[in-house]
């Protein structure tokens, strides 16, 4: 079926706003690199990705010298990681009459838009430079475009804002721009390429971008008037298919992408293959002339046809084409950008940092008690000696301070221990990940460390700090390479340093495809490693099903209906039950590895601003399966340490949807498009808001095909469940919009209706129907449901989104309310 027109100007407005002030940024910032010199030595320094950046990401810094001079050994430094905490540097050598380029990766500041670059040589400055860098939010949508010509497809983009209002920011590229390591890529959601020889890439280039795609990217790749050679350089693996042909092909070919093609509409030229390992989108015959591949958690999408050709560009369907193709971003997850202190609370939980059981401080004490009162004075009494109190007491005080001292010495232990948890990144039928690794370093007595990380992982201190007795203990030293080192580490007596840690890795591999039918998620994961995976669940937002483990080579069925967390219960308590303070089971090693795998979880489904949301942000299923394998094989210089991992392996699975399909609570997403309230917020419960309107789009998980939607039901303040399937009261939009009375006596202008202070809005939907409006719905009230009569109207069939208006028009007054939306339909 061809795709409906997509909605309201607001996305194209915000779009529009977006590019604007990436532009402006970019002119006030002015050139995102520069050039300085000194003593021979000739630095130019750039940001790659045109210098954006995220919160939380890292970011590469090329930094290009030319050396006329006497020769040069020392670092390139960077100062202010994990804001302040963290100092990088690289290795630097320049012999006389040299040139080399040296890539330095940074956490950039949250606040500030240049890094001072500086190469050092023993104590002395050689040179330095200001960068400048643009930083975005980490809910922001970042879109790539690397064409020949990438005016012609920004100019088509209106793409829908995230969750929390930010338009999406579209940055031109070159291949240059794109970094050799995937850490780089964190920055970039989507990349669209068009015409540029995919065969400039390097080698380290497309490993990246390999890697990138897997952990959740989105590569597009447009045709347009280079021809078939410049793909020749993308290997088979991650193409939908290959072309091996141009062809001319009807407009009609295309309209299941494109919607209505206009009656005036010219053949176009497209790239044709045979069918792939990817699925086909359109054809021309026999032949496959677009196409998509999922390729780990991202995907690979290849159209043949140039969507910038001149009667596409005119049209608006073209844009619904581009929502399609990069729905926003999904954001959480597991990637760890902002407020790290639940996993670092995490690597502290260890036997040796535990508090004193109860029972031996009691002991303890109460030996103290007796021997200095009781006994220290019957004894002297029997002697008849009374007055050597003055000696026997200092003596025992003595004594007790030795004993207290051993006693906290056999708990802390005499073991240097590294602790190790991570969370690595992966999908189902791909090896490649990325993992976030987080080292504790307990040492028995205060010591300086030398560590060493083969694979040269970037590190950096925790964003929160250490809670475990080493607070803000001196910057963290770090020199990048292979291996990577952290210098002078110091840890006081007792206590626990925390590194954080990114590096790409191995995961287990997995297979698992999950079917949603009938309201029930069904599938089997099979584990087609060497590995066994213990405590395994699979979670869709709200709704989790635990699995338990499955030994290497074994395979578990998985039923799970979505019913969202009615109860708002914590992820990690459905998981593995709920943890209580001074529980002694829970001292054990087993006890201990529970509470860190609790604490883990509890870092994936928590924000800063509401705390412990009790949903995954995933668009889709995901399967968490944990490991006792270390990820990073750290080594402490002349020391042997007890080692201790928790590996966390989050692997996000596809879901298929099929037949008739209600979407509602954890099978719906929900974005904020637009809001010109007074105040407004909106929680994962409920939203709040004070005079004005806001604009929200519900929108189903993703599903391949189109729905024809049978029903859409609304409920206020119904709770955290699903709503009742079928049923409700029916409604339909209200012929007029009522006019409200602008008066204290409610009279003008004639025929006004006054407004409802009730502290429920009102609530328009947009139809799309014709050229598409907005429609009042009757005033609703709480704790109901309502079915909307002729839902087919407001429901888009290629992605099954409503567009919802709510307004509050009484002035000095706010709303707050839970607003629940079900939409069903058949998918084909």
């Amino acid at each position: 079926m061809p795709l409906a027109i997509t909605p309201p100007p607001p996305g194209a407005a915000l779009a529009r706003r977006a590019l604007a002030a990436v532009f402006a940024a970019a002119l006030m910032l002015g050139p995102l690199a520069g050039t300085a010199s000194a003593a021979g030595v000739t630095m130019e320094a750039r940001v790659l990705l045109q210098g954006h950046t995220r919160i939380g990401s890292w970011m590469a810094i090329e930094v290009q010298f030319e050396n006329t001079g006497p020769a040069v050994q020392g670092e390139l430094r960077i100062d202010g990681g994990s804001q302040g905490r963290t100092r990088f540097s690289v290795a630097v050598d320049l012999p006389t009459e040299s040139r080399k380029t040296y890539v330095l990766h940074a956490q950039p500041p949250a606040f500030g838009r240049t890094v001072k670059v500086q190469l050092v040589s023993g104590s002395t400055t050689v040179t330095s430079q200001d960068v400048a860098y643009l930083i975005h939010d980490g809910g922001q949508l970042i879109v790539g475009v690397l064409a020949e010509r990438p005016q012609g497809i920004i100019g088509e983009l209106d793409l829908d804002p995230s969750p929390n209002g930010a338009a999406p920011a579209i940055v031109s590229l070159g291949v240059a721009d794109l970094p050799e390591r995937v850490e780089g890529w964190a920055t970039l959601d989507r990349l669209i390429w068009q015409d540029v020889d995919s065969n400039t890439l390097t080698e380290p280039q497309l490993a990246s971008l390999r890697g990138w795609i897997a952990g959740g990217g989105r590569l597009i790749i447009a045709g347009g008037t280079a021809g078939l050679g410049t793909l020749s350089g993308f290997p088979d693996d991650i193409l939908p298919y290959r072309p091996d042909a141009t062809l001319d092909v009807a407009p009609s070919t295309i309209a299941a992408l494109v919607g209505p093609v206009p009656a005036d509409a010219t053949d176009l030229p497209a790239l044709a293959g045979e069918s792939g390992r990817g699925r086909a989108l359109a054809t021309s015959g026999d032949r496959v002339i677009a196409g998509d591949l999922e390729y780990g958690s991202g995907s690979v999408t290849l159209i043949g046809f140039d969507p910038t050709a001149t009667w596409l560009a005119e049209t608006r369907s073209v844009e619904a084409m581009w929502r399609r193709f990069l729905p926003n971003r999904t954001s959480g997850g597991p990637v760890i950008t902002t407020d790290d202190s639940q996993i670092v609370n995490a690597v502290s939980q260890l036997a040796s940092l535990a508090l004193p059981p109860i029972g031996g401080l009691l002991v303890l004490l109460g030996g103290y008690i007796l021997l200095i009162g009781p006994i220290n004075y019957l004894i002297l009494r029997r002697l008849d000696r009374r007055e050597l109190a003055w000696v026997t007491m200092p003596v025992l005080i003595g004594v007790f301070a030795v004993s207290a001292y051993g006693f906290g010495t056999a708990l802390r232990g005499t073991d240097l221990i590294l602790n190790e948890v991570a969370i690595v990144r992966g999908a189902p039928g791909a090896t490649e990940g990325t993992a976030q690794v987080y080292l504790g370093i307990f040492s028995p007595s205060r010591a300086t460390y030398q560590l060493q990380v083969p694979g040269g992982a970037l590190l950096a201190a925790p964003i929160s700090g250490d809670f475990a007795g080493g607070g803000n203990a001196g910057v963290l030293d770090v020199v990048q390479g292979d291996p990577a080192l952290v210098r002078d580490l110091a840890v006081g007596f007792g206590s626990l340093r925390t590194i954080r840690a990114e590096s790409a890795t191995t995961v287990p591999l997995v297979e698992a495809r999950f079917l949603l039918q009938d309201g029930v998620l069904s599938g089997t994961i099979r584990n087609k490693s060497e590995i066994a995976l213990e405590k395994v669940a699979v979670v869709l937002g709200g709704s989790v099903a635990v699995i338990g483990d499955i030994p290497a080579g074994a395979e578990k069925t998985v039923s799970l209906r979505p019913t969202g967390n009615q109860f708002f219960q914590s992820i990690s308590d459905r998981v593995f039950g709920q943890v209580f303070f001074g529980d002694a089971s829970q001292l054990t090693d087993e006890g201990l590895r529970m509470r860190v795998r609790h604490a883990v979880l509890d870092q994936l489904t928590y924000d800063p601003m509401f705390g412990n949301i009790g949903t995954l942000s995933a668009s889709g299923p995901v399967i968490l399966a944990w490991g006792r394998d270390d990820i990073l094989d750290v080594q402490i210089s002349s020391q042997t340490a007890r080692r201790n991992a928790n590996v966390l392996y989050y692997l996000p699975a596809g879901l298929e949807v099929s037949g008739k399909t209600t979407f509602h609570t954890d099978l719906i997403q929900t974005t904020v498009v637009s809001a010109d309230a007074a105040f407004f917020s909106k929680d994962p419960f409920s939203l709040n808001m004070g005079a004005g309107s806001a604009t929200i789009s519900y929108q189903p998980i993703t599903f391949e095909g189109t729905i024809e939607p049978t029903a859409l039901q609304f409920g206020l303040n119904f709770g955290g469940g699903p709503l009742p399937v079928g049923g409700g009261v029916s409604i339909k939009p209200l012929a007029v919009i009522p006019v409200r009375c602008t008066d204290l006596a409610n009279t003008e202008p004639p025929g006004c209706e006054p407004a409802r202070n009730d502290g429920v809005p009102e609530i328009e939907l947009f139809d799309r129907t014709g050229d598409g409006a907005w429609v009042r719905l009757p005033h609703l009230g709480q704790g109901a449901t309502y079915s909307l009569e002729d839902p087919s109207r407001y429901v888009d069939p290629a992605t099954g989104q409503v567009l919802i208006r709510f307004l509050n028009e009484v002035q000095d007054s706010g709303v707050s309310v839970q607003f629940q939306v079900s939409i069903s339909g058949v998918i084909s």
